[in-house]
């Protein structure tokens, strides 16, 4: 078994779900390999913390109230249709069935806006749900950003994606890892991740202040299409630079110039 089969082992390792023999097979492996045992040792703190994620789903006494008022008017349906509609039919009798109808009809949108009102109770308790589900999120992100692995390093990037609004530590480290991160990898993904947060000014900035600290072409190319992305003007002078600077990769040079006519374009 290779290094990379194992690696993708370890969430099922970690969770117990291996057979006996991929078991030794996987520890094995282990022992002989000090970065499978780094990867395993990173990831163990965040598997477990996983564990603490909340689902996001309705209270049970909310389904609860649901199938009620769902019974609740299919019994009144049935009854709405017995008799050949007799509720109708004029006289006396006709009259006392229709003002019981009005009253049970007042009576459930009394129900219904107190429903509502415990909705919207229920609407704020998932929201906070939520809320704490994103914190969880950007702390996962945090701690994998940190790791000495470059897959660790990724992994955090990917869980940062999932956060709707990082906070500034996060953006710090996911502006960190595309300026310094030593894999390529690892600073495209940050850019990628970054990308989704352009339309605030300060990632903008931090974007265009990225393309002179960028060497490798990969990313220098990837800046300039998401600085023309977000329609950043700013980033002129630093395209015009990378025009004109002999040592910077032709094809990075063909972009930049590239980039300058669509900002410039009317």
């Amino acid at each position: 078994m290779t290094f990379e089969e194992c690696r993708l082992l370890i969430p099922e390792y970690l969770s117990g779900q291996l057979s006996p023999a991929e078991r030794a097979v996987f520890e094995a492996q282990l022992e002989s390999s000090a970065e499978l045992r780094i990867e395993l040792e990173e990831l163990r703190p965040v598997w477990d913390g996983l564990g603490a994620l909340p689902e996001e789903q309705p209270s049970a006494a909310l389904r609860a109230r649901f199938y009620q008022r769902l019974s609740d008017v299919n019994n009144g349906r049935r009854q709405s249709f017995r008799g050949d509609f007799a509720w109708w039919r004029p006289g006396l009798s006709g009259l006392v069935r229709q003002a019981a109808i009005a009253v049970l009809l007042f009576g459930l949108g009394m129900y219904a806006g107190r429903v509502n009102t415990e909705s919207h109770k229920q609407s704020e308790e998932i929201a906070e749900m939520h809320s704490q589900v994103q914190s969880l999120r950007g702390m996962v992100a945090l701690s994998l950003l940190d790791r000495q692995s470059a897959t660790s390093r990724l992994e955090g990037v990917s869980w940062s994606s999932r956060v709707d609004q990082p906070d500034s530590e996060l953006l710090s480290a996911l502006l960190k890892a595309l300026n310094h991160d030593p894999n390529v990898n690892v600073r495209l993904s940050s850019l990628d991740a970054l990308e989704k947060f352009n339309r605030e000014a300060v990632v903008r900035k931090a974007l265009v202040d990225s393309i002179p600290l960028q060497e490798s072409p990969l990313v220098q190319i990837a800046l300039i299409d998401a600085v023309v992305h977000a329609r950043e003007n700013a980033a002129l002078l630093e395209l015009r630079k990378l025009m004109k600077d002999a040592e910077v990769n032709a094809a990075v040079r063909q972009r930049a110039q590239w980039g300058v006519q669509k900002l410039t374009a009317n």
